[in-house]
Order: C-alpha cells, then structure tokens, then sequence
C-alpha cells in the first residue's frame, strides 16, 4: 500500500475541514476539531488558509459554553462559479452556478448532429458565452453527455443519440480553456449526483436515480457516496432489460425491453394507437400523427381513462425493474425522473404497488421511492457538483 505524502496528507485535512464547514456540520474551529479529530494548531492553519483563498469567512461570535465566545465561520458560496454543460440529443444546455448550485445564468441551443465537429462548435459556442458571464474565479467546467463515457480519461467512448465514437472530449475543451479543470460523464450518473447534492437526495450516500425521458431509460447509482461507474462506464444501462412479452421492437434491435413500454416514444406510439382504438378519449380529438407525450401529460392530469392507463402500464413494467435495482443494490433511496416522470400519481402508485409485490417487504419498507425535484437543469446541476466534489471535496 502507498503512503500517502505530506501534501496529499494536507489536502486530505483541508477537504475534511472545508466539507465540515460547507456541510454545516461544524462552524467554529472547535467544532470542526470535535467532527473532524483533528488537532486545534493543524485546524487554525488550515482555516487561515481559507480564509485568504476566501472560501470561507468570519461571521462574528457564537455562545460562549463557559469559556471565550467562540469566532463562528461560514462558507462563501459565490467565491467561485462553476460552468455546467449538457449535450442533449436534441439541445445543448449551459449555466453558470455558484457553489451552493445557484444557477446565475443560463443558455440553451439546438444540436447540430450532423457530425462531431458540428455539435462540438455549438458546444464551444456556449461555452464562450458562458465565460464572458463569468464574475468570479472559475473552479472548473462540467460537462454531462449522453453514453458511455470514461470519465477518468475525458473520452466519450460512444452515444448513440450523436452518433459519437472515442470522442477525446476533455482534451478537446481543454484546447480553448487554458488550465481551468474539466469533468465529465455520463449523463444519467451526473443526474444522480446532481439530485443527491442539490435536490431530491438530500446528501443520501446510497441512491438510484431512473431518468425516464423521451429518447430512453438509464439508471444513475450512487453507492457510499461515489457514482458507481462498472468495468467499463455501462453500469445503470437499464433501459435494454426484458421486461415485457412484447412483439414490439425497441431502438436496440430486441423486443420487450424497458424502453419499448415505458419510454417517452413508447408511450407516444401507444397513445397513438390507444386514441384510434378509443374514440371516447381525449386523446381521440387531436391529430393522431401530432400526439405528443405532453399531449398524454395533460390528458392523464384531466383524468382521461385511456392516458391513465397508459401511465399506470408504464409505472408497472418500471416497477418491475425498480424492484430489480432494489433486490441488488439495497438503495435508501430511488429517484425517478425525466419527462415521463411527469406523468403523476398514475405513474407513481402503479409502480410503488409493482415495487412492493416483488420486492422484499423488509427491503420495500427500507426503499423510498420519489419524484426528482431538479426538473431540467438536473445535469448541469449534476456536472457542477461533480467539479465541487473533484476540486473542493465537499460533496
């Protein structure tokens, strides 16, 4: 085993007291030396230190518990900016975010997918934006991509959506960013931190995001903290289990995968045939070939039976696979979100009661299970927290 040196040692002391403060766990020196176990002289450097980088301050003086008031200490949360960045299928999405996820400003574009150098000239078109936007120093640049993707390396090994094959993405940036830092990773994993630093996870260690969209279905976990990544960045690759006796052929070239019956297409082409068949249901009165999945979200919110149905069957076979997480990596908590997440209580109750009756009462009861709560920005919230937790360790 390699000891660690005297500077990693440091930067290991300072991401405990850094993250005590950030956290609130601890806001006095004493205190962060009663959470952390550090000793008294090695915490006063340490928050001189950040104290001068300025990300934290002096915030006047707490109750004193019998001897001298202690000095009580917070974090800045506008002493950095951090640029998040998603390249969508079919937008690019960008903002600049403080530390505590505060988007300041935010920008959107149509990808251009006709090849890689096209979708990236629209990527460095925001990006430039975004700088120009800038106010503070800039503690690095996260980027959120849809496929498979070596985060370690910077390398988008494939994504369907572009059509992109070992796209060296990270050296690319690189070449246009002088020596700021540069994350990435898959989109759906981003999703998952992003929801557990700033939204629906609330700091949970152990979680499964389900983003369920209109383009597919993907899983992003997060075990002891950490996104879990498997052998070669596919883990959370959920969308292509067989779930359904199903002679309807999914996107993969199978039949009766999760995407087939419970995506945002899936559920588009079964609204369209649901409205031919049922010509009492609202959906009967648009234009079949028009019908949209916010079309069945509206329809499913006014109660029409034919939508609710539809809601109801897709929770189910989501249940089944939700069940499946559960059974093998004992979450605290699921989170499901994407577009078809809107669908509502239809949706939720259909896949919590499927959850239940093939789960392990024990595990079920242990499981929460709950709608994201970071809507659309969630992956460039996501690969902002994954700057923060790479260049501060406070996540």
């Amino acid at each position: 085993m390699q000891k660690a040196t005297a500077q990693q040692l440091k930067e290991h002391n300072q991401q405990l007291v850094l993250k005590a403060i950030y956290t609130g766990q601890a806001n006095s020196r004493a205190a962060i030396a009663e959470e952390t176990g550090l000793t008294r002289p090695t915490i006063s450097q340490i928050v001189g230190e950040l104290l001068e980088a300025g990300l934290v301050q002096e915030e006047g003086q707490g109750e004193s518990r019998g001897g001298k008031p202690p000095t009580l200490l917070s974090f800045v949360d506008d002493a950095y900016q951090i640029i998040g960045l998603h390249l969508g299928g079919d937008r690019t999405f960008g903002a600049v975010i403080n530390l505590r996820g505060r988007i300041l400003t935010h920008t959107a574009r149509l990808t251009d997918r006709t090849d890689v150098e096209s979708a990236l000239a629209g990527l460095d078109l925001i990006l430039d934006s975004l700088r120009a936007q800038v106010t503070r120093p800039l503690l690095g640049i996260g980027v959120s991509v849809p496929g498979l993707v070596d985060p370690r390396n910077g390398v988008v090994r494939y994504t369907a959506y572009l059509n992109w094959r070992n796209v060296p993405l990270r050296q690319r940036l690189a070449a246009r960013c002088d020596d700021i830092p540069i994350y990435l990773d898959n989109d759906t994993n981003l999703a998952a931190l992003g929801e557990r630093v700033f939204g629906a996870g609330d700091g949970i260690d152990n979680m499964v995001i389900v983003m369920v969209g209109t383009a597919g279905i993907g899983a992003g976990i997060v075990v002891n903290g950490e996104i879990y990544h498997g052998a070669g960045g596919g883990a959370g690759e959920i969308g292509h289990m067989p779930v359904a006796d199903s002679d309807v052929p999914c996107v993969c070239g199978h039949r009766g995968c999760l995407e087939a019956v419970s995506s945002g297409w899936a559920l588009v082409r079964q609204a369209r045939e649901a409205a031919a068949a049922h010509p009492d249901s609202a959906l009967n009165a648009l234009a079949l070939d028009d019908i949209t999945l916010e079309d069945v979200r509206q329809a499913v919110e006014a109660g029409d039976p034919t939508a609710v149905a539809l809601a109801q069957e897709a929770g189910y076979y989501l249940g089944l696979v939700v069940a499946i997480l559960a059974s093998t990596m004992n979450p605290q908590r699921v989170v499901i979100g994407g577009s078809v997440s809107e669908l509502g209580d239809p949706l939720f109750d259909s896949l919590r009661r499927t959850f239940g009756e093939h789960t392990l009462t024990i595990l079920a009861q242990e499981t929460e299970i709950l709608p994201a709560s970071l809507g659309t920005d969630v992956n460039i919230l996501g690969a902002a927290a994954q700057v923060l937790k790479g260049e501060l360790g406070v996540v």
